[in-house]
């Protein structure tokens, strides 16, 4: 793993950053502790000379010498500095041998490296009497100079520490992504190869890896079942739209070879082309509803206003194939939705119960009752639809074995699954017993469609 790797990843680089800004307070704060110690020591240090030095200087000049040799020897010749010195900046007495260089008598207080007479650091306090000489009081300050050396070792090795820690950290905090990254690379670069099955991996941490790998995940399965309907509708396209089309393409030869043409053959054939046309007119209309950008006539939709319309219009066919159908449009169910969709997804729904049910049922077409789940149900008692089909009559052009007779394309049902999804509704297929009962429940799935790893409609059998 190269460290341009771990650069590159979001943790590493936040990792750095905090650790810089951690060692920068730690620092800073050091650093603030130090100036704090020093400043007061020094004072205390200065506050102590000038009082040393005030005594001093108020003492009898008679005594000055004595009273020097008195306070040596009292305080320590190690600790404290004292020298007195003539006009002429002659040793008088005292530890201190001679005027360091730089020392003014101007009583402001300097530090200096050890000196002749005196071995360690030390501050030193100039004061000039009246008669001329030279008084010079100072103190050992080595161990201030030693708690600087310690912060400055302190302030050096904890910005070291805290850099090494922080590389560490980085490191270790950015392997797991940075292999979980590569998962989800080599996941990505077979799935570009043309194995839509696969999915990246997610952990149980719930992190933004996961939600990525979560969201690629859904459309992954979205592409695959649209690539998987663009196949089957490819071999049913091939299957089914040859019959018709070799037919037309038969009949037609024969009429052109034929000495006199019946309008009734030319209506066979028109009819074969009107079955294909039918057909392509299902494809394209599914293909408008999944690009999914049609929004713009969606409102507030009582479903009484669809139900209504749509029994009416049917109304006629009912009676003309020996079908009852019921109408019962409950008001006050309102959604959020495109009218004219909902119309062309109900008449759909009707339209097949119709074909289906056979002379002399039921259909009844209706609204559920309860607001907090609205649903708009179409059901026959009529034949049904075998358990074992359920599922597959959702695909296009599947036609039960049964119900081939019945003109058609097959393709009803994908349009109002498209619908549906348009929506985010579901649409669910029942078992009546006897009939079938279709369910679009209206009520929107929670997240939207990139928060559900269902399919937008599904098919259970229920008594």
């Amino acid at each position: 793993m190269r460290f341009s790797e771990l650069w590159r990843t979001t943790t590493f680089r936040l990792t750095i950053l905090y650790g810089g800004l951690f060692a920068a307070g730690t620092i800073a704060l050091l650093w603030l502790i130090y100036m704090r110690s020093a400043v007061y020591l020094t004072s205390r240090v200065d506050n102590i000379l000038n009082t040393e030095a005030d005594a001093l200087v108020h003492s009898p000049r008679p005594g000055l010498r004595e009273r020097v040799v008195e306070e040596l020897t009292l305080n320590g010749n190690r600790t404290n500095v004292f020298g007195l010195f003539s006009p002429r900046g002659e040793h008088i007495a005292g530890n201190l041998e001679a005027i360091p260089a730089g020392l003014r008598t101007d009583g402001v207080p300097l530090e200096f490296p050890p000196l002749p007479g005196f071995s360690t650091s030390s501050r030193l306090l100039a004061r000039r009497l009246e008669t001329g000489e030279t008084l010079v009081v100072g103190r050992d300050v080595s161990q201030l100079r030693e708690l600087r050396a310690i912060i400055n070792s302190a302030l050096t090795w904890s910005g070291v520490a805290i850099l090494l820690i922080g590389l560490g950290c980085g490191t270790a905090l950015s392997i797991g992504p940075l292999q979980r990254v590569r998962k989800l690379q080599a996941v990505a670069h077979d799935i570009a190869r043309g194995d839509l099955q696969r999915r990246m991996p997610t952990t149980q941490r719930g992190d933004e890896l996961d939600m990525f790998a979560t969201t690629v995940n859904h459309m992954m399965a979205e592409v695959e079942r649209l690539m998987s309907e663009v196949k089957g509708a490819t071999e049913v396209i091939a299957h089914d739209l040859l019959s018709p089309l070799a037919s037309a393409t038969v009949q037609l030869r024969r009429l052109e070879q034929a000495d006199s043409v019946q309008p009734q053959e030319i209506a066979h054939v028109t009819a074969r082309i009107e079955e294909v046309l039918e057909r392509f007119r299902g494809i394209l209309r599914i293909a408008e509803l999944e690009v999914r950008h049609r929004r713009a006539g969606f409102a507030q939709v009582d479903l009484a206003d669809v139900i209504g319309p749509v029994a009416d219009l049917y109304a006629p066919l009912a009676e003309t194939v020996g079908v009852r159908l019921l109408a019962v449009p409950e008001r006050g169910i309102v959604v959020e939705a495109d009218p004219k969709l909902l119309f062309e997804a109900v008449s759909n729904l009707l339209d097949n119960a119709i074909k289906f049910a056979g002379r002399g049922a039921t259909v009844l077409l209706r609204v559920g009752k309860d607001p907090a789940r609205p649903q708009l149900i179409v059901q026959d008692d009529g034949p049904g639809i075998p358990s074992s089909e359920i599922g597959a009559v959702m695909q296009r052009f599947y036609r039960a074995e049964h119900k081939r007779p019945v003109p058609g394309s097959g393709l009803g049902l994908s349009v109002v699954s498209a619908i549906v999804r348009l929506h985010e509704f579901s649409l669910e297929l029942q078992d009546a017993e006897p009939g079938v009962r279709a369910v679009i429940d209206c009520h929107p799935k929670a997240g939207g469609p990139l928060g559900r790893n269902e399919p937008p409609w599904h098919s259970s059998v229920s008594s």
